[in-house]
Formats: C-alpha cells, structure tokens, sequence
C-alpha cells in the first residue's frame, strides 16, 4: 500500500512550523527582533531575515534561525549546510530549489550541533526541545532514508523531543500533530491517542488529524468511537481526491469493525463510484462480503479487485487474506477457479492464479489438491520461461503432503 497501514499521510503544512505562542516566553528586545524577522519573512526576504538572527544570543533566535533553515531555505545539503535567498515579487521557493543552472555559496549550519552547543552552556530550554523535533521532522520529510540516522532513528527523536517540549510546555497545534503522528507510525496506540486527546481540548483538529485520530481508534479496538472523526476528514478531504479515498477505505474498514456492515457498504459502494480506479474498494469489498457470507459478491468483488494486475501476487495474496481473515477459504477457492477459467489465455496471469492456488490448498491441508495446482503452475511457469530454482523449490513443496 502507498501509505502505512496502516495508512500513514505525512503532516505537511504551508504555513509556519512555528506558532507565536512558543515564543510567548521571549523577552521585550527579542520579540521585537522576531517580528521584524516575521515581516521579512512574509516578504520572502529569506536571506535578509537569516541574517538577522545569526547570532544566536539566546534560545529564542536560535528557535527561529531553525526556524528558517527548514523553510525557507533555497538549498539544502543535509540540512546542515544551506543557502538563503531573498524572493523576487513573483519567484517561489520551489522556482529556486529546482533550478539547475544557479551557483549558491552553502552557509554551514548544523541544527543538532548548534543546540547541543547553546545547551551545554545554558541548560536545556523546552522551545529548543521544540524546534529540534520539528528540525528532525523535516529531515525526515525530505530525506528519508537518504540521511545520516535511519528512519526509525528519526522518528524516535521526533518523539523524543517533541514529547520533552509538550512536558515543558512548549508546544503548538502543529508540534501536536506531528507528534500523534510520529507515535502512530511507531505503531504507539496509547500515546497517539493522548496526544489526539490533548490537541483536540486545544486546537482545532485538521483533516489530517481525523483521519489519523479515526484509524488509531480502529486499531486501538474503539472503532465506533472513530466515525464522527472518519467523517470530518471525508468532508475535510473533499479538495483533495486522492487522501479522500483512503478516508472513505477507513470508513469501511471501521464499519467492518464495529460491525455495522450497512455502514461499510455504504462507503464502498459510494467509493467505487468517486474512485474506480482505487483497487482497495474491492479489495475490502471482498472482506466485507466474506464477513456478511455473500458468496457472490464477494467473489465478484475479487475477481474486480484481479483485474487491477492479473499478473501480480500480491493481488492473489490481498484475495486470500481478505476471504482468510472472515474464515471463507471457500470463496477464495470459488475465485480461483472462476479466474484460471476467465483467464486461460493469460500465461502470465495463469502461472499466478495456480502458484497461489496450490498455496491457499496446501495452507488448507488439502495436499491432493494443492499437488494438482503446483503442476499446472509450473507448466506454466515452464511456458513463460520464469521457473527460477526458487519458484522450483516452492512448487516441490507444493507438490508434497505437509511442510
């Protein structure tokens, strides 16, 4: 799936990382400093408002120099080293980023060192706490794996720091969101939940917010409790199709849970009509249809969901494990042998439907069966010229009685 699950959609906002209120703790001198920096700022004058916090006298300026270092830089290398650029009346920072044919001189400025610096001499601050979460937030976003700490590692000191900052009391509705977030990936229910809790006492919760508030419900097991949330982020997503389908699959999926299995239709077949070409509608359709014992359905919604890539095993698997997971192994044999029929003329589609054919048989313990399939497959595999040793050695063991 393109996004955890666990659906995971990555946070991303186009305003300010940083709210005024963080800063409420600054004294007289500073806030003036950073309202001139917020001016230049909304002028786009990037260079000029790094410039003037580069010295960074206290743990407030050297917040907002982070703070333009990961959105308003022009050029980043690691995000530790970056370049600055003061924005034409109608440039954009996305025209600058990808231009290929300008020369910038880099302005080495490492985040992590730079607080860990300012800390050893003045003690731990909570805004600091703040930006070094959000600092590792965006390298993630932009790096991914590609950075010098793995993404795991990354996540844990979102977590890390963003959890301190909200101890101190430092934080905002951003911060918050990227933390419940961050606790969701890490699959840490009980954590995303409080965080979820605390934002929405606080803050108005985003689309975004919903829908993950809704799946982490889910799958803590308090499904029900995440419609009203499922269906402000439907609402929420109306302007975005694609973010809107995967609200609409966990609309079903908590129907499939509670189990309201009206509710479920009800965004599956509503889904198909917003997004044919969403190939989760009918592989939840085929879930939903094996839960209600709707034989027909189900297998019609399976050999839908087939069609979306007839060559590829993991749809055969999705089929499987939809049909598995409601106990109607039998639905699964009934799309089988519908599909090697529908199919025949597919070599490519044929060696996939009888590879998993013989597995779904084998893992059943119907070993007669399961050998049959193992032979047809490797016909045609054979045809195909695909037989690997490895695809040699699985077939054997589908061919034999037990493991």
């Amino acid at each position: 799936m393109k996004k955890l699950i666990f659906i995971i959609l990555i946070v991303c906002f186009t305003a300010n990382l940083f709210c005024k209120d963080v800063y409420s703790g600054a004294d007289k001198q500073t806030k003036e400093i950073l309202e001139a920096v917020d001016n230049l700022l909304k002028k786009k004058q990037y260079q000029t408002a790094f410039g003037k916090v580069s010295i960074a006298y206290n743990e407030y300026i050297l917040a907002k120099k982070i703070e333009i270092a990961i959105n308003g830089f022009a050029l980043s290398m690691m995000h530790q080293m970056f370049t600055f650029k003061d924005l034409e009346e109608n440039e954009t920072l996305e025209d600058v980023r990808n231009a290929t044919d300008v020369t910038y001189s880099l302005i080495l400025f490492d985040p992590v060192k730079e607080i860990k610096n300012f800390q050893e001499n003045n003690g731990e601050k909570p805004i600091l706490n703040y930006s070094l979460g959000l600092y590792y937030q965006d390298v993630l976003k932009r790096y991914g794996s590609n950075w010098l700490i793995s993404t795991d590692e990354l996540t844990d000191n979102v977590i890390l720091y963003l959890q301190k900052a909200l101890d101190q009391g430092c934080y905002d509705a951003y911060s918050l969101s990227t933390l419940a977030t961050s606790y969701y990936t890490k699959n840490d229910l009980n954590s995303a939940l409080a965080v979820y809790k605390q934002k929405e006492k606080e803050f108005k919760l985003t689309a975004t917010d919903n829908y993950h508030y809704s799946s982490v419900l889910l799958f803590s097991g308090n499904p029900k409790a995440g419609i009203n949330y499922i269906k402000k982020a439907i609402e929420g997503y109306k302007d975005n199709p694609e973010y809107q389908a995967d609200a609409y699959i966990i609309a079903a999926r908590i129907g499939m849970a509670i189990p309201d299995y009206k509710m479920a239709e009800k965004y599956l077949v509503n889904g198909k009509k917003l997004f044919p070409q969403n190939y989760r509608i009918p592989q939840y359709s085929v879930g939903l249809y094996s839960l209600q014992n709707n034989k027909k359905k189900a297998v019609s919604s399976a050999m839908e969901l087939f069609a979306f890539a007839p060559e590829n095993p993991t749809v055969c698997r999705m089929i499987i494990e939809q049909c598995g997971n409601a106990g109607k192994n039998d639905f699964a044999i009934a799309f089988f042998e519908e599909a090697v029929i529908e199919y025949k003329d597919n070599s490519k589609a044929c060696e996939n439907l009888y590879f998993h054919f013989a597995d779904l048989y084998h893992t059943m313990g119907k070993y007669t069966e399961a050998k049959e399939m193992a032979a047809n497959a490797r016909i045609y595999f054979e045809k195909n010229g695909t037989l690997t040793d490895e695809i040699d050695k699985m077939l054997k063991v589908l061919s034999r009685q037990g493991n």
